[in-house]
């Protein structure tokens, strides 16, 4: 299944970028690079952070770095932090404050503070959405793709 094209830009978290990336799902990827030429893919500091980590070595980290640094980007000034910190406790009822690591509220709050959506393959999004403004979506319907 291909996902629909985005009609403006979208946060877009790190797990998008490497389901599109994936070999057993080759039609994936001219999808998010369509996305990408037409400027609708942002990225936050966290985002970046979490592809460079996946790199496999130096070269290739670097590579990444100086790729992302083309891309329009998503603020993370200091009250995104206060948000994510409300979030999590947000998430208490229940014990979720305990399942949604804090990369994935620091990209919902930077979601949140900037306005802009946040496209996603990550159930964690639907409980922070339950607490927040949070405008998100799965790039693909749940369960579409095996881990």
């Amino acid at each position: 299944m291909r996902p629909p094209p985005l009609e403006e830009p979208w946060l877009v978290d790190s797990a998008v970028w490497t389901w599109s990336r994936d070999r057993r799902f080759p039609h994936l990827k001219p999808w998010f690079d369509a996305q990408v030429s037409a400027g609708k893919v942002l990225v936050c500091d966290v985002v970046i952070l979490e592809l460079v980590r996946l790199a496999a070595n130096e070269r290739r980290a670097d590579e990444i770095a100086r790729r992302l640094s083309g891309f329009a980007t998503v603020a993370m000034p200091d009250d995104v932090w206060q948000r994510c910190r409300e979030l999590q406790l947000a998430l208490s009822p229940g014990d979720h404050h305990r399942r949604v690591p804090p990369t994935d509220l620091l990209i919902a709050a930077a979601a949140e503070n900037a306005g802009v959506g946040l496209l996603h393959y990550d159930a964690d999004y639907d409980l922070i959405a339950g607490v927040s403004e949070l405008r998100h979506r799965w790039f693909v319907p749940r369960g579409t793709l095996s881990p």
